[in-house]
């Protein structure tokens, strides 16, 4: 059985350390909030689209959960769902990032496979995370461990698509980085999308959150000349 590491415990980490559970992986989720850990000890769930239900069963499988990164052995599998907020300066506030990837670094060992899910921007992952990892570590991407970007794809609110049934794009550092990415992913998702890279993965969530909010700001433009034209929309 192999150890599955979830460094943030919100609506993106949380469905994928349930699906991980599921799976049959021992699963620890790590996050620095020691309410969230709490509650999900105690089978409260903090995300909208995660019953108390499912937190149970989780911790049936026997999930670990903790705000002390020394509480924690070393992984074959960690995965970073932190957020990025906007930073100040317009651009994407990757603190959370560097921190958990140094955290990363001191848990990973020879072999591990790293996923970052969070959003960023192309690059982040070879240019940010991998330097860190490799600090911390001692260790040398591509060769002593894996490395991938696989974009969370999580939906809040929508009945038809979540975690498991959304295809999940994986791209490596690597080839052999982008095989242990599908290795993994292909376990817990139904279907798994290969990228030509890193870069290329990251650019794909881009993408598709630029198409979202340009599709969003259309729909409402139309929304307020619609009511001034007294049309419903």
């Amino acid at each position: 059985m192999q150890d599955v590491l979830v460094i943030g415990l919100g609506y993106v980490g949380l469905p994928l350390a349930i699906a991980a559970a599921r799976a049959g992986f021992r699963v620890t989720g790590l996050d620095t909030s020691e309410k969230i850990v709490a509650g999900l000890l105690a089978g409260r769930s903090h995300v909208d689209d995660v019953t108390d239900a499912e937190i149970a069963e989780m911790l049936s499988h026997g999930f670990r959960g903790t705000s002390d990164e020394a509480a924690v052995t070393p992984q074959d599998i960690i995965v970073i769902c932190v957020p990025t907020p906007l930073s100040e300066a317009d651009g994407p506030d990757l603190s959370a990032v560097r921190a958990a990837s140094q955290t990363a670094g001191r848990l990973l060992k020879a072999g591990t496979f790293v996923s970052l899910e969070s959003t960023t921007y192309p690059g982040t992952t070879e240019e940010v995370v991998r330097p860190l990892l490799e600090k911390a570590s001692g260790l040398t991407a591509g060769i002593d461990f894996k490395l991938a970007f696989s974009p969370e794809r999580i939906d809040p609110g929508n009945p038809v698509y979540g975690f498991a049934n959304t295809p999940k794009i994986v791209g490596g550092l690597t080839p052999s980085c982008t095989d242990a990415a599908e290795a993994f992913y292909s376990r817990i998702c139904d279907q798994v999308v290969r990228a030509k890279s890193a870069r290329e993965a990251e650019m794909a969530k881009l993408l598709e959150n630029t198409y979202r909010h340009v599709n969003i700001a259309l729909v409402n433009e139309m929304a307020i000349f619609c009511r001034e034209l007294d049309v419903d929309l």
